[in-house]
């Protein structure tokens, strides 16, 4: 494609083509972002609790490492399992950083605790105890960037879906996407250049321009689509909203074409957690099914499995149980073979096990299954003690 210019623009910008793209084009795009949409849709209503809980919580963790991502903190993914345990500092800051790593986290996790989807809010809630994040620094006036960015994401997706009676969501797209290039907080920054003396000589360097908070705008997207009816639940989009769909030279038909494969990308990362969700839960209704529903084992696996690894005092403030129900809790997973205890910094978590994971998509034989004394034991022990504190409520 041949790149030229139009009034007003940069010469030979690599975003101006000398044409838009096709209706054609763009409706292919579209249909098969709405086909996804609604595959995914479907998927979710026909989750059991256990797989709701497995997605949630893998849900969580991908909105939090594409936020992470989507605001510069190149090494996220790296530290984040120690990270979240309190060995480690967080993701380290740049110039391209708006605010902390913490500040996104601790944003994100107290925006989704109180999210409509009860099984999600459970699921940040949880995270929330369990997390380490700021353990080791104070709080920062720069933090509340991130609740600030969360509340203007709110406030303007609604107003792209109100009027909406279309049963697609490109148009609210639409509205959302002029939205986002006029606020002030959200609009794509210019690159700047700066001037540095070598040898003598004056030589001029691009830089990058710093990230806007495009991660509370995923955050907020599902509202735009539950608005029009394409989704029941108003679920968190990461990755959704790119600073390449904002530039301002770009043509009305390439803009909607990137928005609409963004979305289409983020819908099919969902639908594989989906999928990791229904794995995970089969395999662990081979080993731990016989367990009754409020036991403790079910519960942690699940973060162990789509989140993260775990200390036994994370087990302890995410799941209120005692120091001693932890190391029952450890003890019941090794022996199902589930989970693993590794020595990480000089502090000991509770990690899923690979070899299981690597035996997700086989088929599950029952025959395999075989008894677990430990979780039994355990699990009777809880119920004692759910009894005993049952029979002291009634004579209060």
């Amino acid at each position: 494609m041949r790149f030229t210019t139009r009034p007003g623009m940069e010469a030979f910008h690599p975003l101006a083509a000398d044409a838009d793209v096709s209706p054609e084009e763009l409706a292919v795009a579209q249909a098969t972002c709405t086909l996804a949409l609604g595959r995914l849709d479907g998927l979710l209503v026909g989750l059991t609790d256990a797989e709701k809980r497995l997605f949630c919580v893998g849900l969580l963790r991908e909105v939090l490492l594409a936020a992470l991502a989507q605001s510069g903190f190149t090494d996220a993914t790296l530290r984040f399992h120690t990270w979240f345990a309190g060995l480690d500092r967080g993701p380290q800051e740049t110039p391209l950083t708006c605010c902390s790593a913490y500040a996104v986290v601790r944003a994100l996790l107290g925006e989704l605790s109180h999210h409509p989807w009860e099984p999600l809010a459970d699921a940040a809630q949880t995270i929330a105890l369990a997390a380490r994040f700021g353990a080791d620094r104070p709080a920062h006036a720069e933090d509340a960037l991130g609740d600030e960015a969360l509340a203007k994401a709110a406030d303007l997706t609604k107003q792209a879906s109100m009027n909406d009676d279309s049963a697609l969501p490109f148009t609210g797209l639409a509205r959302l996407n002029a939205l986002l290039r006029a606020d002030p907080l959200f609009a794509p920054v210019e690159r700047t250049v700066r001037s540095l003396s070598l040898s003598g000589r004056k030589v001029a360097v691009e830089q990058a321009a710093p990230r806007t908070p495009l991660w509370a705008v995923d955050a907020a997207l599902g509202r735009v689509l539950s608005a029009c009816g394409t989704w029941r639940l108003p679920l968190p989009c990461p990755g959704a909203v790119t600073a390449q769909a904002l530039q301002p030279q770009l043509w009305p038909g390439e803009r909607a074409l990137l928005a609409a494969h963004s979305l289409h990308a983020s819908a099919m990362r969902l639908s594989d957690l989906v999928a990791d969700a229904r794995r995970r839960a089969a395999l662990m209704g081979e080993h731990l099914g016989h367990l009754r529903s409020s036991a403790r084992a079910p519960q942690v696996w699940t973060l162990l499995a789509a989140f993260a690894p775990l200390g036994l005092d994370q087990i302890g403030s995410a799941f209120g149980v005692s120091r001693r129900g932890t190391y029952a809790i450890g003890d019941a997973l090794t022996a199902a073979g589930l989970a693993r205890r590794e020595s990480i910094k000089g502090k000991v978590l509770l990690v899923a096990d690979a070899s299981r994971r690597d035996r997700l998509s086989a088929p599950l034989d029952p025959a395999l299954a075989l008894p677990r004394p430990a979780l039994a034991e355990f699990d009777a022990a809880m119920a004692e003690i759910d009894r005993l504190l049952a029979g002291s409520a009634g004579q209060l």
